[in-house]
């Protein structure tokens, strides 16, 4: 409020102390009011912020328990870590087993010649074509190379124009590019040597490299390019360092390889890192359950519970030789939320066949103050007898009567229960038949073709020009060509090809399965159609999954069919398997992680009840803000009022003094009365 400076000066009276009194006293009620109401508001705003960062706690501890894997964790005791590591999946067989590593898989690698190595890294290499094929190499009793025509052939033009006829130059185009191997360079002293590494182990990954089209003349004379040469009839050029080899181990007594030293699938489940050979050493190796990842989140589960209780119980208690309230004591909110949850904890959770069917089967129950409490051993025997039971207590789970069907996910919408499953359709996948294959060689006539594969346009396919010795080898080599395509590798695109040796012919099918699973067959070479049976083709499909769920129609896509009406809402089941007609139930139950879920979103959820009570909160705030801006205009008014009445009052009593000052002055100078008579 302005200070009035001036007012009262006229009178002498203090006018200005009159009117900031009056205006005070029409400010301070409403002032008060605004200020109490203000300090209520915030105080309660802070009481649910504290509420609300409790429940969060406590949700943040459910998503532990609505994991697979947190009941079904496996672990792995293996007392030679130094041989080899071992990591067990949730789905491994519990068991003891024995493992002995008799040989690591290695890597085949190559190097050019030290009777011709380079001067320098940037010594010109030669131009041409290399042509590299994997497969089994041997050089003992002699070189002899099996190509596994499973792998791509893999095609480096070295020209000017790739920037790559240096050695060093060739080196990275090599790296940059995806060849199927690594090149380094080497200097072992007496000049600079190429060396190349299959980036793959095992026996079926060595490399053969055949050169053609070399400037010097001769694709095999140890000169420009065909210094890079290593097949059957040029072993001079480039040398073997490293043969290459499969991992070599015992399991229980079985003989086992692998192409690579991850060796999984030997025990269901278990994965094994071999580190290095050890003949002769039997390694025990145990897989058992680990019920200590399932028990510490549900500690923590209960302990965020409790974190919650003790907050809602220090915002609503009352205490009475203090006489203080909670700040959220009697609010409707608070009470809803307690009691919700009291009953979703106490409730039976199960619908699927099981030894539990609530908290307390697991030894979990409610002590004072609202408090939860755990029975240790309880807990320890059920999850130790019953690791899946007591998973369907906490999470959503489904199972159903036949192989094929399978739970695959639900929503907030999906409710426990029964539903039936008919399936009307598999799904399928879309597939290529060829015509009659009539030959089994590769020329320049037939070795280029371009298709569209699940919506991706592939590069330029090329096979490699060779005589295949059966249909099934050239099949193996065309699926190898085309997943090989880095347009249909990036998208995840790939095919099988096969040889139907009923009806002579290739066979191409999609690995995606329903409507977008397509083929498409853009181009091919010129006598393609005679000799392989391959001729252009367009808009081969696959179908998608359809049924009910529930007797409603479901949604399929691809193998997956999902409910979009009634209580089983949500529910999503991949159909990998099976003829159509009724497939048996799926039974579910959500557990009561996803049910508290739900219910804890209901409060804390951004349209929550908590969060609108907030909402509201600050709404109330900005009220109070804009009345306080409004009550300064009105007292700004009033002043303004206030003064120019007190101004005016100011100035006529100013003026009765000024004449009573003259009529006191006039007065004074009268002569007395009786002054003439005493002259």
């Amino acid at each position: 409020m302005a200070t009035i400076s001036s007012l009262g000066i006229g009178s002498g009276l203090d006018l200005s102390g009159i009117v900031s009194g009056l205006v005070q006293a029409e400010r301070a009620p409403t002032e008060n009011r605004l200020g109490a109401k203000e300090a209520n508001i915030t105080t309660q705003l802070s009481a649910f912020g504290a509420l609300k960062s409790s429940i969060s706690l406590f949700q943040g501890s459910l998503s532990t328990l609505k994991s697979s894997s947190t009941f079904n964790d496996k672990i792995v005791s293996n007392s030679a870590p130094d041989v080899f590591s071992a990591v067990a999946t949730s789905f491994a067989d519990v068991g003891d087993y024995s493992v002995e590593v008799s040989a690591l898989a290695k890597a085949h690698s190559l190097a050019t010649s030290e009777l011709s190595a380079f001067s320098s890294i940037e010594e010109t290499v030669g131009t041409g074509t290399l042509t590299i094929r994997y497969g089994t190499t041997s050089t003992s009793p002699s070189y002899s190379f099996t190509p596994d025509t499973s792998k791509a052939t893999q095609t480096i033009t070295v020209s000017a124009e790739n920037n790559n006829t240096t050695l060093s130059g060739l080196k990275d185009y090599i790296n940059d590019g995806d060849f199927g191997m690594n090149a380094a360079i080497v200097n072992d002293g007496n000049g600079f040597r190429l060396t190349l590494t299959s980036q793959s182990t095992g026996a079926k990954n060595g490399m053969e490299i055949t050169v053609t089209n070399d400037g010097e003349g001769s694709n095999e004379d140890n000169n420009g390019l065909s210094q890079l040469a290593y097949n059957a009839t040029s072993q001079v050029s480039m040398g073997q360092t490293v043969q290459s080899q499969d991992a070599a181990l015992k399991i229980n007594g079985l003989e086992i390889t692998r192409e690579n030293n991850t060796v999984i699938g030997a025990i269901d489940g278990v994965t094994l890192n071999l580190l290095k050979a050890d003949i002769g050493n039997t390694i025990p190796v145990s897989v058992s359950a680990n019920t200590a990842r399932a028990k510490t989140a549900i500690e923590d589960f209960v302990e965020g519970y409790n974190g919650l209780q003790t907050t809602v119980n220090s915002l609503t208690s009352y205490n009475a030789e203090e006489d203080s309230a909670g700040l959220l004591i009697g609010d409707f909110t608070v009470r809803s939320l307690t009691s919700q949850l009291r009953n979703a904890l106490s409730l039976s959770v199960s619908q699927l066949s099981s030894n539990f069917n609530s908290l307390a089967d697991l030894g979990i129950k409610t002590i004072k103050d609202g408090f939860l409490e755990i029975d240790s051993t309880k807990l320890d025997s059920a999850l130790a007898n019953s690791p899946d039971d007591v998973a369907s207590i906490f999470k959503a789970q489904g199972r159903t009567e036949e192989a094929g069907v399978n739970f695959i996910s639900s929503t907030s919408d999906t409710l426990k229960g029964d539903y039936s499953v008919n399936i009307t359709a598999v799904a399928s996948q879309a597939v290529y038949n060829g015509s009659t294959l009539n030959s089994l060689e590769i020329t320049d006539t037939n070795d280029e073709f371009s298709l569209k594969l699940d919506g991706i346009t592939s590069d330029t396919i090329t096979l490699n020009k060779a005589t295949y010795n059966s249909g099934a080898e050239l099949a193996a080599h065309i699926q190898a060509q085309i997943n090989d395509d880095a347009k249909l590798k990036a998208a995840g695109a790939t095919v099988q090809v096969v040889y139907d040796s009923i009806n002579n012919e290739l066979d191409m099918t999609s690995v995606r399965y329903g409507s977008e699973s397509t083929i498409d067959i853009l181009t091919v070479d010129t006598s393609s159609a005679t000799d392989f049976g391959f001729s252009v083709a367009f808009d081969l499909k696959g179908t998608d999954v359809a049924g009910t769920i529930n007797g409603f129609t479901a949604t399929g896509l691809g193998q997956i069919l999902t409910s979009t009406i009634g209580d089983s809402t949500g529910l999503a089941l991949s159909v990998t398997s099976g003829s159509v007609g009724a497939r048996g139930a799926m039974t579910f139950t959500n557990g009561i992680s996803k049910s508290l879920d739900s219910l804890l979103s209901n409060f804390v959820g951004a349209n929550g009840l908590i969060s609108s009570r907030e909402d509201s909160f600050k709404d109330q705030l900005e009220q109070i803000t804009e009345e306080r801006v409004a009550l300064e205009a009105r007292i700004t008014s009033l002043q303004a009022r206030l003064v120019k009445q007190f101004s005016a009052l100011d100035g006529l009593i100013s003026s009765f003094n000024a004449t009573s000052q003259f009529l006191t002055q006039q007065l004074a100078s009268l002569p007395e009365p009786n002054a003439a008579r005493k002259n």
